[in-house]
């Protein structure tokens, strides 16, 4: 009785495996959707757009992964229609993404410039309060 449960649950557990590898072999449609831009010439990636072009590529898409075909495959079937304008550059997009992470908060550096700068414009201009024959005047009890 004990080996008949175990073995249910072993093959429970096997077919569960089974059925997440079949499905992790299924490719997503935001594999593609990333991937190009949206051929009506709005400029937005595929995945982002709301057109009503956008809306039919992506049914159309869906329908081609359905069918079997690789993401790799929609790809190249729309760089052979649009020509490889239709291609979102990567690069561009992975520098943008870097950028905004790696970005770095500048505002202590700017109140440490106007600091320095505020020091220098009154080193300055003390130096520049003598008189005209180039002695330098009384100093008043109220100036440092």
């Amino acid at each position: 009785m004990v080996s008949s449960i175990v073995k249910g649950f072993l093959s429970g557990v096997l077919l569960l495996f089974l059925i997440a590898g079949m499905a992790e072999g299924q490719y997503s449609l935001k594999d593609v959707e990333e991937k190009i831009y949206c051929p009506c010439g709005c400029g937005n990636v595929l995945a982002e757009c709301q057109c009503e072009t956008a809306v039919a590529e992506r049914a159309k898409i869906s329908r081609e992964l359905l069918s079997g075909k690789t993401p790799n495959e929609i790809i190249s079937e729309y760089t052979a229609v649009y020509g490889s304008s239709i291609l979102v550059n990567q690069e561009a997009q992975s520098i943008k993404k870097a950028s905004k992470e790696t970005s770095m908060n500048l505002l202590p550096f700017y109140i440490v410039g106007l600091m320095v700068t505020g020091f220098v414009a009154y080193r300055l201009g003390k130096g520049s309060r003598k008189e005209k024959n180039g002695e330098k005047r009384k100093k008043k009890e109220w100036e440092i």
